[in-house]
């Protein structure tokens, strides 16, 4: 046989074979549109969306560091507000005196020392509240000022803030720099005896208080966030992330799924995790099991709340490449640098989380697939390690849930039309 025509019908045929894969992919990209999944699973905060104009409808962004920097998760935010109205700003937390980003529309300031623990840190309190992360303090007489930044794209205009926090003992008293009424009750959530919720309401908006707490006891004292309400009605959009995050961590303390049920009351979650699992030993079948443990132990606390579930961006692994050049006569120089190419278990992960929600009839936004569809949507929205976006691909992010989101409304309430 003529080896030298074989090889060349060979070279043939895998070019075709790739041809034609490349022609799949385009198409298939092609027809990805942005929709939700099993969006009749959101029917319920949709009828609440239908009556936002006479009350408040709460709904909690859950995820890791994609959701914790704030830019994802408030572009969707903003623009449900837009449309069904602004209820406030929702939970906020000290992420800068934890040493640690976070939203950057506001800013919390203290005199006292804070120490910080995380659902994802190894050694951590088994109580972390509904932020999954919480301040602590010696301070005889720790306090806490909060100011929102005035050329900030959210309105942080509030009445009411409520404060979750643990003083060691029940007859500390907080104390609020302005005029505001105090109301102290335990808090919503299990864990300690002495967890308390501050309410703090003002006789007009503010965008800034300063409060202190005194009597507490010789234990640490402990603070868990904070909940800014206007006292209108519409969406009170809650944003909760945690870098480095993954289902397992949210389950193993699980009183931190629990405490924000009780605190938050969302009639919509949307879970925006996926991606840490994918950098680790992924086994799809644990995987997948730390997704029902999520969603078994919401619906155990709130049976009527929907849940969204995402799929992680289409991030990269980065490789260093080393090149051995000459650089003289008898003189080489090994030059680095850094190669990206896909990551294998995004895709495992995406298609678990996509299985996982069409078997129990569960919502579900494929991210993955419509980041790599609108591919051109991005250019120039990633952050350099590939993995996360900078501040323009994730407000492209957010923009995007909320036109499928957007979406599936419209067609819920051309429904309702026809039917009255």
């Amino acid at each position: 046989m003529n080896t030298g025509g074989q090889k060349n019908l060979n070279r043939r045929l895998i070019t075709i074979v790739l041809l034609l894969l490349t022609g799949i992919t385009t198409y298939a990209q092609q027809i990805v549109t942005n929709n939700i999944q099993q969006d009749t699973a959101l029917y319920g905060v949709f009828k609440a969306l239908l009556a936002a104009d006479s009350d408040v409808v709460s709904i909690l962004h859950l995820g890791d560091s994609h959701v914790q920097a704030g830019y994802f998760p408030l572009a969707t935010g903003m623009l449900l507000q837009q449309q069904f109205g602004y209820a406030g700003r929702g939970y906020i937390f000290p992420y800068n005196l934890a040493g640690t980003n976070g939203p950057e529309d506001f800013r919390w300031s203290s005199t006292a020392r804070w120490q910080s623990e995380r659902v994802v840190d190894r050694y951590k309190s088994p109580i972390l509240g509904p932020g999954a992360i919480t301040l602590s303090s010696q301070q005889d007489v720790p306090a806490l000022s909060f100011t929102a930044k005035a050329d900030a794209a959210m309105d942080n205009n509030f009445r009411k803030v409520t404060l979750l926090y643990d003083a060691g003992n029940l007859t500390s008293t907080v104390v609020p720099q302005q005029d505001a009424a105090v109301s102290v009750t335990p808090a919503p959530f299990p864990g300690s005896p002495t967890l308390s919720s501050a309410t703090l309401t003002f006789p007009q908006t503010s965008q800034s208080f300063q409060v202190r707490w005194e009597g507490t006891a010789a234990t640490p004292f402990r603070f868990y966030g904070a909940v800014m309400e206007n006292g209108h009605n519409g969406v009170l959009y809650h944003s909760i992330g945690i870098n480095g995050a993954m289902y397992q961590h949210y389950n193993e303390i699980n009183n931190i799924l629990l405490a924000q049920m009780a605190v938050l009351r969302p009639q919509l979650v949307i879970i925006s995790l996926g991606t840490n699992e994918a950098y680790g030993r992924f086994d799809p079948l644990v995987f997948r099991d730390e997704i029902d443990k999520t969603v078994q132990l919401i619906r155990s606390q709130n049976p009527a709340v929907n849940i969204l579930l995402t799929t992680p961006p289409d991030c990269m692994r980065a490789v260093k490449k080393a090149t051995r050049k000459k650089v003289g006569k008898r003189k080489y120089k090994t030059f680095y640098s850094t190669v990206y190419y896909p990551n294998p278990y995004i895709s495992m992960v995406t298609q678990q989380i996509v299985g996982y929600a069409r078997q129990h009839g569960i919502a579900c936004w494929n991210f993955n697939a419509i980041n790599k569809a609108q591919k051109s949507r991005f250019d120039g929205g990633w952050a350099p390690d590939h993995i996360h976006f900078n501040v323009k691909g994730y407000q492209v992010q957010g923009q995007l849930l909320y036109e499928a989101l957007q979406q599936s409304y419209s067609n819920y309430s051309e429904q309702k039309k026809k039917i009255q």
